[in-house]
């Protein structure tokens, strides 16, 4: 119990420090990486303290997810009504249908072309560390076990075909899908949202009144929404301290080391994809200093918490109050990027292990035809692969059973899935942004003076920033 008392002491001087440090106006950004060192060294040692002991570690846990588990919550608890607030609003300041489905166009193109182009990278990737899945069963050792299990989840996942997983997205009952109920909730709010903004509009031409009224109505909302959201920005350095922190404390670090070449191999495809995000960012003729400056505590709290859908509230207001993108086009963006296009879960992680399987079939992975079909069915089966729960595991899951492959390997592969899931994460958050910023620069609705101004506080600069 002692040992439990001295890791709860420690998380709360580091947090203590932290707040110190907000109240001698340290930028937030460098809050949030600050946090990031800490919670790692804080991780360390805990193990430390604990001499491995995984009783007293669990223990200390508990209470390390007060911050931990609480922060991630407070994010997910605004996700869905930010999304209904957001979308609406975003079909209500787009002018006109055409513009509208321009910009959905443009988004989802943006999206699909990373996708594939993330998967080509996964495919080559594996090509030059010449992994293949007999080398990591030699290393774990049988896959039959694992096999089975992720057979099981396939089946259920194969139970579904894909009309049927369309028709989930139109939801029966809107309210059970803001709670977070039904195959794909988060698509489903999306399309609800876009019908109600839709509707709403056409009242426009038909009724005046009632559109200002209820456009009066959901501006107010997303103002709270906002509002909410500045709050728990402020949180971050907090949250992202005590989750990097049991990170380390927590991992399997052999399980790593056995795994280590394709998790190397799986981080050099991610940073990869990070210059082919900064190429585009530098086309389209954007700072990427500026950029990266910009979306760091974004970034990083997506690749400390390894969820996308909870960064969504980050992703919005660093779009929108940061980077001068228009507010349609961040909410449109952002809210989309959450379901279609991952670059890291759906398009580098499926092509790899693809890749690893298919020798071992006597298939050559890199012949033409198979190669271009292969990226073809990851690119599209990219869609909504958030809504189904599982992110990457199922992105595997989908692609390998369209291919007839085994599954064995995804099994094999869950050892190593968090380490590896934190920087496919911070990818997937990326790639929306940069899906929002290019579309923002070919709609011409960027400001280019907010993003090229220094950067911002999340309202650091108020009195309450402190915090």
């Amino acid at each position: 119990m002692v040992y439990v008392i001295i890791n709860i002491l420690l998380l709360l001087i580091l947090m203590f420090l932290l707040f110190f440090l907000g109240k001698k106006k340290l930028k937030f950004t460098f809050r949030v990486l600050f946090a990031v060192i800490l919670g790692l060294l804080l991780g360390y040692v805990v193990r430390l303290i604990s001499k491995n002991d995984g009783n007293i570690i669990n223990q200390s846990m508990i209470w390390y997810n007060v911050v931990a588990s609480g922060y991630v919550r407070l994010l997910q608890m605004l996700v869905m009504p930010l999304i209904f607030a957001s979308i609406t609003m975003a079909m209500i300041n787009i002018k006109g249908d055409t513009k509208l489905a321009k910009i959905t166009v443009i988004i989802i193109s943006v999206l699909m072309i990373t996708t594939a182009i993330s998967a080509l990278v996964g495919f080559f990737i594996s090509k030059f560390f010449d992994l293949n899945a007999f080398s990591l069963e030699a290393v774990v050792g049988d896959i039959s076990e694992a096999a089975n299990k992720y057979e099981g989840r396939l089946e259920t996942l194969s139970a579904k075909p894909v009309p049927q997983q369309l028709l989930e997205i139109i939801p029966t009952n809107p309210f059970n899908a803001i709670a977070g109920f039904g195959g794909s909730p988060t698509l489903s709010v999306v399309f609800f949202s876009a019908i109600v903004g839709t509707c709403a509009l056409a009242l426009k031409k038909t009724n005046v009144e009632s559109f200002m009224f209820f456009s009066k109505m959901i501006s107010s909302l997303n103002d709270v929404i906002m509002n909410m959201v500045n709050f728990v920005m402020k949180l971050t350095p907090y949250g992202v301290l005590a989750l990097m922190a049991k990170f380390m404390a927590t991992s399997d670090l052999k399980a790593f080391a056995q795994l280590g070449q394709f998790l190397l191999a799986s981080y050099i495809a991610i940073f990869i994809m990070m210059i082919v995000h900064t190429i585009i960012l530098m086309m389209f003729g954007f700072n990427p200093i500026k950029y990266y400056k910009k979306s760091f505590p974004t970034l990083a709290f997506a690749f400390s918490s390894r969820t996308s859908a909870g960064t969504l509230p980050m992703t919005i207001n660093t779009l929108k109050n940061k980077m001068g993108i228009d507010e349609g086009i961040s909410n449109l963006s952002a809210s989309l990027s959450v379901t279609i296009g991952q670059n890291g879960c759906a398009g580098i992680y499926p092509a790899m292990v693809i890749a690893m399987i298919a020798p071992t079939l006597g298939i050559n992975a890199f012949e033409p035809e198979f190669l271009i079909k292969s990226i073809i069915i990851i690119t599209i089966s990219s869609f909504g692969i958030a809504g189904v729960g599982g992110g990457a595991t199922n992105a595997a899951l989908i692609n390998l059973s369209v291919l007839n492959f085994p599954v064995g390997l995804v099994g094999i592969l869950i050892g190593i899935e968090p380490l590896i899931d934190m920087g496919r994460t911070m990818l997937n958050v990326n790639d929306g942004m940069i899906a929002a910023t290019t579309t923002g620069k070919i709609c011409n609705a960027v400001n280019m003076d907010k993003f090229n101004e220094d950067d911002i506080e999340y309202q650091d600069n108020q009195e309450s920033a402190s915090i």
